[in-house]
């Protein structure tokens, strides 16, 4: 039996399991509205007041409950508010699914106020997009996008709907959905177990695949099968390997010259679930010394020797393949020899590990702090079970040297490198996971970006901290001039002193700032007690 498109809409939703709805309506959704009114059991409208936080509220919120986030924009200007967004969620391979208002067909034709080509417009930031013309291809392609929407890879999908098409007198089928099937292991596990086995100086590489599949513990036991050190992809995404782990090796530098050299001392290694390692700053030459032998394991077949030439390539879910190959890797890798290999790793690492923290410790601690002195406090400070959501750019950098994290899901970042994704992210994850405390690391420069995030924050009372670091610069840019030769002041990337409690006072939100690394430490170990949002304003030496 046949229903309206409005409610169409709705029964799909909640048969998706949408429960939030993350959006910042204008004319074009009031049928949608007005349908969320009428509903006796709707998602909640969780309203940001710009577009840039609406979808970055969506994408923190999809990424911690591994399901797709629904979103809803207004027409051409929504649409375009909210693409800084969906290029981070595309390339962070968050699963969204966007509707987008359209305005009334009727008078489409004649170029009526905020109109545009959605679809156009989109395009580069979403896997698809559907422009929807006729009322009964509004639930199949719903459907479609949610299914695509987690299909790796995963990513946005958006829908271009008219007002008008919502509001039509007519009844359409709505299509029973269809549970996606699962990837089981990969083909070919034991040649990969061959040639690791066969290694006398094998190495991993975990990418973001890898936390985003909940296949961290396998890798666990396939790293210590065979002794392999750990690095993560450069720029990670999320806690792809514990960094309390002996064998975890840190971050990989975002340049193909760094990489190279980091795997040089090594004859085999296995990337898995990594994105052709996403490079920032040019460098010539690939990524991967000669002569190494790459087993190269990724749920993405297009991920397969996409930049780099793999001796095997496997395709298939990442937990269940490395679960197998955790246990071909035990019985071909005697045991005293994983056992020496990482006990060799352990040394090395903690010794990095300890010369790391004296190099913090050393660092200036009274306001304005130096940017290690910053980043320690915040890393000795996390509560236990705390999620570090992070965008500081250059202090990040610090960060991921000094945390010390096992629970998956305990470090987000977006690779996208969209400025003012974080605030709005933090938030979307306090709503999906509220018995686990969550920080925010912010640079200033990105704390700019995302402003209008707080407003949702304090309206939604969603207990986050917000550390923001300020040193009133575009600190990354300056550094990377400097790098390149640059001579004198890089113009256009000073931001001068900025007091951030005053802006946090306006949109509603508590705010103290930090007097001392000390007095940092001690905020951040509170962040588990917070009853609404609160923000650190931190003063960095420049």
């Amino acid at each position: 039996m046949g229903t309206s498109p409005a409610r169409a809409l709705l029964d799909i939703l909640r048969s998706e399991g949408v429960d939030r709805v993350f959006g910042n309506p204008g004319t074009t959704e009031l049928p949608f509205l007005a349908a969320l009114s009428a509903a006796e059991d709707p998602p909640e409208y969780i309203l940001g007041i710009h577009e840039g936080a609406v979808v970055s509220m969506a994408d923190g919120y999809a990424r911690a409950t591994a399901r797709p986030a629904f979103v809803s924009l207004h027409i051409a200007a929504g649409l375009a508010n909210g693409l800084i967004g969906l290029l981070n969620a595309r390339r962070s391979r968050t699963p969204l699914v966007v509707m987008a208002g359209q305005q009334d067909r009727r008078h489409l034709q004649q170029d009526p106020m905020l109109s545009a080509d959605l679809i156009t417009l989109a395009h580069p930031a979403v896997k698809a997009a559907y422009d929807i013309q006729h009322a009964p291809d509004l639930p199949l392609a719903l459907r479609r996008a949610f299914a695509l929407s987690v299909r790796p890879p995963a990513g946005p999908v958006l829908l271009s709907v008219p007002m008008d098409l919502l509001a039509e007198d007519t009844e359409v089928d709505v299509p029973p959905r269809t549970p996606t099937p699962s990837q089981g292991p990969a083909p070919g596990l034991d040649r990969a177990a061959h040639l690791l086995a066969a290694a006398t100086r094998p190495v991993i590489v975990a990418g973001d695949g890898v936390g985003r599949e909940g296949a961290l513990p396998a890798l666990v036991r396939v790293a210590e099968a065979c002794g392999a050190p750990v690095h993560h992809q450069p720029m990670a995404d999320c806690l792809n390997f514990p960094t309390t782990h002996p064998l975890y090796a840190g971050m990989l530098p975002p340049r193909h010259d760094a990489i190279r050299e980091t795997l040089t001392p090594y004859d085999t290694v296995l990337i898995t679930g990594a994105h052709a390692f996403t490079p920032h700053h040019y460098t010539p030459g690939p990524p991967l010394p000669p002569g190494l032998t790459v087993v190269q394991l990724d749920s993405d077949p297009d991920e397969i020797g996409r930049n780099f030439p793999a001796d095997t390539g496997l395709v298939g879910a990442l937990g269940p393949s490395l679960d197998l190959l955790a246990g071909l890797l035990g019985d071909r890798v005697p045991e005293h020899t994983a056992k020496r290999r990482v006990l060799r790793a352990s040394d090395r690492h903690t010794a990095d590990r300890e010369h790391t923290e004296s190099t913090a410790r050393a660092a200036r601690s009274t306001a304005p702090l130096a940017p290690w002195a910053a980043a320690h406090a915040v890393a000795r400070g996390l509560p236990p079970d705390a999620v570090v959501v992070e965008e500081a750019i250059t202090v990040g950098l610090l960060l991921r040297c000094l945390v010390r994290l096992d629970r998956p899901g305990s470090y987000t970042h977006t690779v996208g490198g969209g400025l003012g994704w974080g605030v709005g992210a933090a938030v979307g994850r306090r709503l999906a996971e509220p018995e686990r405390p969550v920080v925010a690391v912010l640079g200033d420069g990105s704390a700019l970006f995302g402003l209008q995030g707080l407003w949702s924050a304090a309206r939604l009372s969603a207990p986050v901290l917000f550390v923001v670091l300020g040193n009133g610069a575009y600190r990354t840019l300056q550094d990377t001039y400097t790098a390149m030769g640059g001579h004198g002041r890089c113009p256009g990337t000073d931001l001068g002193p900025l007091d951030f409690t005053r802006a946090a006072d306006f949109f509603g939100v508590d705010a103290v700032r930090a007097t001392s690394a000390d007095h940092l430490h001690e905020l951040v170990a509170l962040a588990g007690e917070l009853r609404g949002p609160l923000l650190v304003d931190v003063p960095l030496r420049g």
